[in-house]
């Protein structure tokens, strides 16, 4: 018996490497859960038990309450509001310094949050200091705050306690602070206070709509400010356009215009919200809508992917709406999440900070993954033969990515092969493009059809003419003969 379980175990050991790896999940097109290829892989963790300093030293700091990273020059940049420290990594994480230096005195910082970095000017929310503190990465060095707006909305005893910062091309901050529910807030490159930016919209339930109605002029005011959604995070894309995310907002993740307007593309087969169906109460995980801590674009403009803070998972987006692929988890295993509170893109990696594992976890993309971001990247180039040849190679991969049938019909339509493009549009249920499809396969039968169809008219009006003259003649011989 004990001989039969151990060649049992041998051959499950044997084959268990050539196993498939946990499968992923998304959504399909009529919104059921799905089992779908893991598209992004956990491939390094970096903490403190295996932190060290550049060329195998040992490091000089201990990573605790991490709150944002940023990459720049090929270097991670992370801040940490317990050490009130900025950590400095190279491209292989190894550690390389820290922002202020202990002798900066002006640039000391109180419990730092979101950082940015904008022409070698690295630019820190500084949560207790009330500033955004900037620092030069040539001297290292602090060199400027913005502190307090000037400005009469701000009188009283408002506190300007910044948490996300970003630094457009024109050198315009945007700040996202706390128990400020107006908007994001605008400062010119001056520092001094433009505008409230991507106001969100305020939603009221039954109850608190009542309550609103009922209330005084001074009431309302004050209830307006409560009950309108905080943005959580920020980010921004090659062209200027401004990702933000909020939670208990609806919706939760937007493209702002310039003018501050949602343009923000929604065509996939479930809304850009993250989880589409989440657990109930009577279920023992968190229950409720994804809460989005962080939004990252990727440097080709054409992907983001936010962090959802309750169950631990990133969501990656196509540039029109559409889910590609959903990565991580949150558990007590170290390769969970557990308080993760940022993410970066390095390239094709994405770069995520956990306060609870007190870890930077670095994901990289699976060969499926990459065949889906390459099929994408070819349709963007123009590329469409290349396009369909990957998206097959993903469907040989999962054949139940529908998105790659859908893929494979709009090059076909691309290509004017509009027969087959029918057939994948409607396999991968983009019933937009397959409606033009299919106006074009009709149009093209038509076409085809239209010379016989002129031949038989013609043949018909022949018969017809020649019938008549036939009758005609007759009628007139008929005639002659009375």
């Amino acid at each position: 018996m004990k001989k039969k379980l151990i060649i049992i175990l041998i051959v499950i050991l044997t084959f268990s490497s050539y196993l498939p790896i946990k499968a992923s999940y998304n959504y399909a097109p009529w919104g059921d859960v799905i089992e779908q290829a893991e598209s992004y892989l956990l491939k390094r963790q970096v903490n403190n038990a295996n932190l060290v300093a550049e060329g195998g030293q040992e490091a000089s700091i201990t990573l605790s309450n991490l709150k944002d990273v940023f990459v720049y020059n090929e270097h991670l940049y992370v801040s940490d509001a317990n050490a009130n420290q900025i950590y400095i990594f190279n491209s292989n994480y190894e550690y390389l310094e820290s922002l202020p230096k202990a002798d900066d005195d002006l640039g000391q910082l109180k419990q730092p949050e979101g950082i940015y970095i904008y022409d070698e000017k690295l630019y820190v929310s500084d949560f207790n200091n009330e500033r955004i503190a900037v620092f030069d990465l040539n001297t290292k060095l602090f060199v400027d705050e913005i502190k307090n707006p000037d400005d009469p909305i701000f009188a009283g005893d408002f506190k300007f306690k910044p948490k996300k910062v970003l630094v457009d091309r024109t050198e315009r901050l945007y700040v996202i602070a706390d128990n400020v529910f107006e908007g994001i807030m605008e400062f010119d490159s001056d520092g001094n206070f433009n505008r409230f930016f991507g106001t969100n919209e305020i939603r009221l339930n039954a109850f608190e709509a009542l309550v609103y109605k009922l209330s005084s002029k001074e009431q309302r005011e004050k209830m307006a400010l409560k009950f309108q959604a905080s943005f959580s995070s920020i980010d921004i894309d090659n062209s200027g356009y401004i990702y933000t995310v909020a939670k208990n907002d609806t919706p939760p993740l937007k493209k702002l215009n310039f003018k501050g307007g949602n343009i923000l593309n929604s065509m996939g087969y479930v809304s850009v919200v993250g989880d589409a169906r989440y657990p109930s109460l009577r279920e023992k995980v968190a229950t409720g809508p994804s809460s989005f801590a962080d939004v990252a674009v990727h440097e080709n403009d054409y992907l983001f992917s936010a962090l959802d803070d309750k169950r631990g998972r990133i969501f990656t987006y196509d540039d029109e709406g559409h889910l590609l692929y959903i990565t991580g988890s949150m558990g007590s295993q170290s390769s969970m999440f557990q308080r993760p509170t940022a993410l970066v893109y390095w390239g094709d990696r994405l770069v995520v900070v956990d306060s609870g594992n007190e870890a930077i976890m670095i994901f990289e993309l699976t060969d499926f993954g990459t065949l889906i971001n390459e099929a994408i990247a070819h349709y963007k180039n123009m590329e469409y033969d290349l396009a369909k040849e990957t998206w097959e190679e993903v469907l040989s991969l999962d054949s139940n990515y529908f998105l790659a049938y859908a893929g494979i019909g709009r090059t076909q339509l691309r290509n004017e092969d509009y027969k087959n493009a029918v057939n994948n549009l409607k396999r991968g249920y983009d019933y937009y493009n397959y409606s033009k499809a299919y106006e074009q396969y009709r149009n093209q039968k038509l076409q085809k059809l239209l010379p016989y169809a002129l031949v038989l008219i013609l043949a018909g009006l022949i018969f017809g003419i020649g019938r008549t003259l036939k009758n005609s003649i007759k009628r007139d011989k008929e005639d002659l003969g009375d």
